[in-house]
């Protein structure tokens, strides 16, 4: 190794290990040298520690310290020789069997492996006969192999020394791993890494050296060695995080419109003519927001708020300062249903100032208001063109739609974007840039987010956080049913037609659309650019009849809720006699969405079966009933999502998740979270800690592991918030880091294409 192809992100591996390489990047994705170096141990042992036998997964390659407590060999009925053992780990026990053909062999095997010693196994677990069991695994000494056990001192040492645990897998045990490692810090001894962290801020921060890290994370000595060696890594994973984002703000401080507050203007008077008080809540955050639209800085901010904390509302009235100065407002939303939602609730929020695409119905001056998305008809489609581009003051509201190159808006002053996350694109910044300056940026979603996630994966924005909910709203009561109780099941029903004859709606929702599909890898459809959803190919479909529910049990073969099956299904029970069932998927036109919605909100169908296209945005005051099939297909944010569709009324409601998942299972503890809250942070946290951090910085690995490695989004706020301080200050002094070179290489190796394309429309 040396210092130029550090820069560049080290020596392929294979110039150093051989065949090993090979594994190394088969398994898991490591390539060069620095991979390799930053392939952190997930556990450490010390020598007398036993692996709780509890904590193993079966079917997962992992790695365990046991004892060997019982050995016995015997000749199969195959022919075929066997050695058993039985492990401990103290409390639990479990075997471990090996096969030979010939019996030499055997002996030798259990030479190696007597009753009394401590071994490192790694193998797959599995259930054999209802007993853990280790088939053929490897194995190696816990202790090292030169180890002078005369030497009462050394062995002493030996015992506290920890042992670094990494992931395995087939063909490549933790030891494998290990031995490999060992050979770059013996060449970092020599030829050492520069450190991409700048000294002073490692001095200030009391954090190890970049060598001596890596010597102590691998090689530790002692807990205190790896605990400080970890503390180093997780600040540096956080900073590099943190000043990726501080080049991304600084990237975008030009000068931006002064949204001055007009009084009488447009904002007042429809804040002066709602139909309901602003909460404190409310008014503090458009105290707030009305500041940043004075300031000629361009206003990044993100806004979350709780399902139906009343967002909408306030983007209405921090849009309508730019129309009071003569400015566009641009309002993007992920899908056509949730386009023509928002496009209905500013109308009526607008009241008799609205003036719907654009015309003046009612004379006197007021609020033009327009939407954009591909399906609309041609004339509409073409009128909120011209008025985007010839600058016309008014609210656009559209889907990626917006985004298209036939849109050119002149005069933007706030670009307020819905449910940002859901977006596949980086060319926000589009819409916002203009001969006139940099439009001020709000950046709204429903999903909560822990602080120190939002630190991290929104770090260029500010956030603000909308408490509270608009008062009079109703409580709506979880509950889990079992999929595979019949006589829940039907009760389902029965408590849906109860509600249907007190003049109330009931949402159905499917992961799916046909039979024959398959969901998507979230569970959802997934929307294109033009709001239609991705047909999901490959699942089994729904069962029939009225015992349906009966055979929706977990198992590989389990059958997937889909809309067009389950409506069918349901027109035919007879607990639902009477009612008509309507259906709501992506693959529909704009057009029978909206006579989807229409007929569902007059009660004409009160029943809609429909897929997660109704997730965010769709409100309908009289649904207080949501039944999700399959619910264990879904995240914890997604469930908590479609549950705000209901009891948005003054009648309270009932969301039923129907699942046959174990209930100790990962998505059976997501269930049992959700049903018993309703504050979305909580859950927010929850779904965190249940699903680890995993890559904050957007979907996909592009083929390379970048994940958070070390960092604890949840145990390591006072890190991240740490680290942006310092980021901040060195971006103020060094925005493109010519003063620090290891430091944009490590940006750069550690921040792909994908997660780079996160931050450009973070």
């Amino acid at each position: 190794m040396n210092r130029d192809t550090s820069l560049g992100g080290g020596e392929p591996l294979k110039k150093i290990l051989g065949r090993v390489a090979g594994k190394l990047d088969s398994k898991f994705g490591l390539k060069t040298t620095i991979d390799l170096l930053y392939f952190f141990p997930r556990r450490y042992h010390q020598l007398g520690e036993l692996t709780p036998f509890a904590q193993l997964t079966i079917g997962e390659e992992q790695s365990v310290i046991a004892q060997i407590v019982d050995s016995s060999r015997r000749r199969t009925h195959g022919g075929k020789w066997m050695l058993s053992l039985k492990l401990s780990d103290g409390n639990n026990r479990m075997d471990a069997v090996f096969w030979a053909k010939n019996q030499y062999l055997i002996n030798w095997m259990s030479a190696q492996m007597q009753v009394g010693q401590t071994k490192l196994f790694s193998g797959r677990p599995s259930l054999y006969r209802g007993r853990l069991q280790l088939s053929h695994p490897s194995y190696q000494e816990v202790d090292d192999e030169n180890l002078d056990v005369g030497n009462n001192q050394q062995v002493q040492a030996q015992a506290m020394r920890p042992e670094p645990i990494y992931p395995a897998k087939v063909g490549l045990p933790t030891w494998t791993t290990q031995k490999a490692i060992a050979v770059l810090l013996d060449e970092l001894k020599t030829i050492p890494l520069p450190d991409p962290l700048p000294e002073d801020i490692r001095e200030e921060r009391g954090l190890l050296e970049i060598n001596e890290a890596f010597e102590k994370i691998h090689r530790p000595q002692s807990r205190k060695d790896f605990a400080q060696a970890q503390a180093r890594f997780r600040y540096e994973e956080a900073f590099i995080l943190q000043v990726a984002l501080a080049q991304r703000r600084a990237e975008l401080s030009e000068d931006a419109p002064c949204l001055k507050k007009i009084p009488g203007g447009f904002s007042d008077r429809v804040a002066s003519s709602l139909p309901f008080t602003l909460t404190a809540f409310q008014s503090e955050v458009l105290d707030d927001i009305s500041q940043r639209l004075s300031s000629p800085r361009p206003m990044n901010l993100l806004l979350q708020g709780d399902v139906g904390s009343g967002k909408t509302v306030v983007s209405l009235l921090a849009m309508l300062r730019a129309l009071d100065c003569g400015r566009q407002a641009i309002f993007m939303a992920p899908t056509e249903v949730l386009v023509h939602q928002h496009f209905s609730t500013l109308c009526a929020l607008l009241g008799e100032l609205a003036q719907p695409g654009g015309f003046n119905l009612r004379g006197g001056e007021g609020v033009p208001i327009y939407r954009l998305s591909s399906s609309l008809p041609s004339g509409e489609k073409q009128r909120t063109l011209a008025a985007l581009n010839q600058g016309q003051a008014g609210i656009f509201v559209g889907t990626h739609s917006l985004l298209s190159n036939q849109v050119a808006p002149s005069c933007p002053g706030i670009v307020v974007i819905d449910e940002q996350h859901k977006f596949g694109v980086k060319q926000r910044d589009r819409l916002r840039q203009n001969e006139t300056g940099t439009a001020h940026l709000l950046v709204m979603t429903a999903t909560p987010i822990p602080r120190s996630v939002a630190m991290t994966s929104f770090g260029d924005l500010d956030l603000l956080t909308l408490k509270g909910l608009p008062p009079g709203r109703a409580k709506v009561e979880s509950y889990r049913v079992n999929s595979a109780n019949q006589s829940w099941t039907q009760r389902t029903w029965q408590r849906a037609k109860e509600e249907i004859m007190a003049g109330h709606r009931v949402f159905v929702v499917c992961p799916a659309i046909n039979p024959g599909t398959e969901e998507t890898e979230n569970g959802s459809d997934n929307e294109d650019e033009r709001g239609n959803v991705t047909c999901l190919k490959g699942a089994r479909t729904a069962g029939s009849g009225q015992n349906w529910g009966e055979s929706r049990v977990q198992n590989e073969n389990r059958k997937i809720a889909n809309v067009s099956e389950t409506a069918a299904q349901l027109k035919n029970l007879p607990a639902l006699a009477g009612v008509r069932i309507g259906v709501l998927h992506g693959q529909m036109s704009a057009e029978e969405k909206d006579r989807a919605m229409a007929d569902f909100i007059s009660g004409t169908t009160p029943l809609l079966v429909a897929t997660t296209v109704i997730e965010v945005g769709v409100d309908v005051p009289e649904a207080t009933m949501m039944v999700i099939l399959d619910a264990d297909r879904f995240g914890i944010a997604q469930l908590h999502q479609l549950r705000g569709r209901i009891g948005r009324g003054k009648h309270g409601g009932v969301c039923l998740v129907w699942s046959g998942v174990e209930a100790q299972s990962p998505a059976g503890r997501r269930l049992e979270a959700f049903v018993n809250t309703t504050d979305g942070f909580e859950l927010a946290a929850i779904d965190l800690r249940l699903r680890e951090s995993g890559n904050i910085l957007g979907q996909n690995q592009s083929g390379r592991s970048s994940s958070l490695k070390i960092l604890d989004l949840l145990a390591d706020e006072k890190v991240i918030s740490q680290a942006q301080k310092d980021a901040k200050s060195l971006i103020a002094g060094d925005s493109q880091l010519r003063k620090h070179p290891y430091l944009q290489a490590a940006i750069s190796r550690r921040i792909s294409e994908e997660e780079q394309e996160y931050l450009e429309r973070g």
